[in-house]
């Protein structure tokens, strides 16, 4: 995947995983630890047939993300849920728009120094190479 398509997935992603009021973050979903490619692609296909068919670039859009979704594996997808998870963890509190503090990014390089179980086995099967959140969160560990 490349990096382009891995930020698309969290912006795909932000509309699954975070629980909202208005902009500001109240938790996660109950539903993102099951949250799997098949049930975001089945959602992007049902938003996609209420969007007003006249509107080109919301269709265009839709049909890029049904088509990344499609395209990528598992395996990358559940390694993006579980960064979404932990970046939404960290949130909490504060508006999707805000940047992550100095404070936030050394929290995510310590997580990823010492991932969970899941997470250290979903890495261990990929044997690609680190994510973008991985790579931006090295400089600080």
């Amino acid at each position: 995947m490349t990096d382009q398509q891995e930020n698309q997935l969290h912006l795909i992603l932000s509309d699954f995983i975070p629980l909202m009021a208005g902009d500001i973050i109240q938790g996660v979903s109950p539903e993102a630890e099951n949250l799997t490619r098949q049930k975001v692609l089945d959602q992007l296909l049902a938003d996609k047939e209420l969007f007003d068919q006249d509107d080109a670039s919301l269709v265009s859009w839709q049909e890029e993300n049904i088509q990344l979704i499609e395209t990528i594996s598992d395996e990358e997808f559940q390694v993006v849920v579980d960064e979404r998870i932990m970046l939404t963890e960290l949130q909490i509190g504060q508006s999707l728009f805000q940047p992550l503090s100095e404070e936030h990014l050394e929290v995510l390089a310590e997580r990823f120094k010492s991932p969970s179980g899941n997470q250290a086995q979903t890495e261990e099967k990929t044997e690609q190479r680190p994510s973008l959140l991985k790579s931006v969160l090295n400089r600080f560990s």
